[in-house]
């Protein structure tokens, strides 16, 4: 007799009597691909298989369905050296939700969950959203497993160590806290496995949306708390710190945290380049971002409200590229800057056959054009385009975003106070960044990176 079958029977006479059969006809009635199958008989009793025809591996379903086949056995032979677990309604339940098969008998109380689950991933790719200069040219997908693997790969110590729990009633989403155990901020992990463990919530997505949730102080979310990657080489580098990686399944997305100000700023290939270099590219990223946040603000303020800080030359220059501008300096600014967030976004969403397309046209066509209707001035328009160029240069995608938000910000402190008001948006800035905790470690922590952790 096949081992499936005594395991069978086993169940059947220390449960008892159950209504299983019952139970998951009725909650998955309506299933199209669901697959409810009477494969034999076994000591005057049914045996019956049920599974998601979309989501289990047909290449293990090999049983045969012909009445005259004498054996149950044989035809159970196919799952031998399957992982088996058993499980009542509620277990069988999730179990077929995630691809497997449960094999039972019928007026049996629980049943064996076979794994037979046919994950649908792509392969390993080069990364999306972060341009691999030097380095490893794989990155994440969206299977678990993998993702974990490919951690386990570059990091080979028994220090590494994973976490597991579910999140979300109706996705019962399955996450990974991977942590090297040696380096890692005890306090940190705790926070973590709490705020996870004491989630509720319907269903989790990504891990973008998980960052959300884990952070509890919603009226400081401006700032991102954690970094995502999809680069391998930058988990690892973080774990080696001391630092936390969240996995999602079904997200090509890893979080890491506790992240600091400067971690968003600095890029995998800054330690794979000569210091001196490195050290170069960071100058131009902050260089960069004081470009991006002030540029536009000095702009207003020094031909609108502080006019006599400026030398007569450039007065004079600045008033005979805004000969004919119908707007004040404030409206012709903000306007520049909104359409050119507005080609921003377009080159973002649009695919990418027309996505060049859209921006030739609107970064010289409509710029050319609007320079020839007297709407804008010249010098206000090279003013935008550094501006757009500066927040291209940040390495993190959340960042960007954050920066493009806060230069409307310094904009409005210099049309109200001009140098003064500029001053006064960067002071309060500093505060709030100095107010703010990325899971215990204060955002303002380290202005430079942090060198490894192991020791």
């Amino acid at each position: 007799m096949s081992r499936l079958l005594t395991n069978l029977h086993r169940l059947h006479t220390e449960k008892g009597s159950g209504r299983l059969f019952e139970e998951l006809n009725d909650l998955f009635k309506d299933s199209f691909d669901y697959v409810c199958t009477k494969i034999g008989n076994s000591c005057d009793n049914e045996v019956y298989l049920c599974y998601f025809a979309t989501l289990s591996l047909n290449s293990r379903l090999h049983f045969a369905f012909d009445e005259d086949e004498s054996s149950l056995a044989i035809r159970l032979k196919e799952y031998e050296g399957t992982p088996i677990s058993e499980g009542d309604t509620k277990k069988c339940e999730l179990a077929l939700c995630s691809g497997s098969a449960v094999l039972f008998l019928r007026g049996s109380a629980t049943g064996l969950i076979l794994d037979l689950q046919e994950v649908q991933q792509r392969s390993l790719d080069s990364p999306f959203t972060e341009t691999v200069l030097q380095g490893p040219l794989y990155a994440f997908n969206e299977n678990l497993e993998v993702n974990a693997a490919l951690i386990r790969q570059r990091i080979r110590t028994s220090q590494l160590k994973a976490w597991e729990t579910t999140v979300g009633r109706s996705t019962n989403t399955r996450i990974f806290v991977i942590y090297c155990a040696d380096v890692v901020d005890e306090s940190c992990l705790a926070q973590v496995k709490k705020l996870l463990t004491e989630m509720d919530v319907e269903g989790i997505q990504d891990t973008g949306e998980l960052l959300r949730l884990l952070d509890k102080k919603r009226y400081m979310r401006l700032f991102p708390k954690a970094i995502l990657t999809e680069r391998p080489d930058r988990v690892t580098s973080d774990l080696l710190r001391g630092k936390l990686t969240i996995l999602v399944d079904g997200s090509p997305f890893a979080l890491v945290l506790p992240a600091v100000y400067t971690d968003f700023w600095h890029s995998p290939e800054d330690s794979y380049v000569n210091p001196y270099v490195s050290v170069f590219q960071n100058t131009l990223r902050f260089l960069a971002m004081t470009v991006n946040l002030v540029l536009p603000a000095f702009y207003v303020a020094l031909t609108s409200i502080n006019v006599d800080v400026n030398r007569l030359e450039i007065s004079l220059a600045a008033a005979a590229s805004r000969e004919g501008v119908p707007y004040p300096v404030f409206i012709e600014t903000m306007l520049m800057l909104i359409m050119i967030d507005f080609i921003t976004e377009a080159g973002t969403r649009l695919p990418k056959a027309i996505s060049s397309t859209v921006t030739m046209v609107g970064g010289v066509v409509l710029g050319q054009a609007i320079i020839q209707a007297n709407i804008v001035s010249n010098l206000l328009v090279i003013i935008v385009a550094a501006t757009a160029i500066a927040n291209f240069i940040v390495i993190d995608y959340q960042m960007g975003l954050v920066q493009r938000v806060l230069k409307y910000f310094t904009v409005v402190g210099a049309a109200v106070a001009g140098v003064l008001g500029i001053v006064f948006c960067l002071a309060c800035l500093v505060f709030y960044l100095s107010s703010l905790e990325s899971f215990g470690t204060p955002y303002l922590t380290s202005l430079l990176p942090r060198k490894g952790g192991r020791k």
